[in-house]
């Protein structure tokens, strides 16, 4: 392994690192958004550096490059995923998937560095000790995404859209309660 985990905080070197990997990854198909690095940074910066449990790491090489980010946070009512995939729930659902959940809000690998193990290492670092009952997270289902979380137990919870005309996203869930899941 040529790449290590470490924290992540909201400003610095390793910070503009993060942000790079992700606009990277994400000017990519399916997603073709290249300026999605700049709304990430301000919502991690403004909104989600704030809520109850964030956590934010990402995957540096030796030589300091960063290939790899991840964060989350606490889910709570109010919060805009957490209302939007709980309607899109029956009762029972929401209520085991969102009551007490950790949500993954953000994975990004840098396209050269995928397929070596780095988004597995950080999900795993991330939900490492959490004391939620669940993990849960989207990701659109014309992306790879999915298979990883899928390897590392995440099951899918349903499938919606987020916006009328929007791409179809796999809400997926992982049960970090002992002895109820792969992990």
């Amino acid at each position: 392994m040529s790449w290590r985990i470490e924290r992540l905080t909201t400003d610095g070197p390793l910070f503009e690192g993060a942000i790079d990997v992700y606009s990277r990854a994400f000017a990519e198909p399916p997603y073709s958004d290249p300026g999605r690095g700049d709304e990430i940074r301000s919502r991690m910066v403004e909104v989600h550096c704030l809520r109850q449990g964030y956590r934010a790491f990402c995957a540096v090489e030796r030589e300091g490059r960063v290939v790899g980010m991840i964060y989350g946070y606490h889910g709570l009512p109010g919060q805009w995923w957490h209302d939007t995939v709980g309607a899109a729930l029956s009762e029972e659902a929401a209520g085991r998937w969102l009551s007490d959940s950790y949500e993954v809000v953000e994975v990004a690998v840098a396209p050269e560095s995928q397929g070596q193990g780095i988004g597995a290492a950080l999900v795993r670092d991330l939900l490492d000790g959490l004391p939620e009952a669940t993990a849960v997270l989207s990701t659109r289902t014309d992306s790879r995404a999915h298979v990883l979380y899928g390897r590392l137990g995440f099951e899918v919870v349903t499938t919606m859209r987020f916006a009328p005309r929007g791409a179809p996203f796999y809400v997926m869930g992982l049960d970090l309660r002992p002895g109820k899941s792969g992990r």
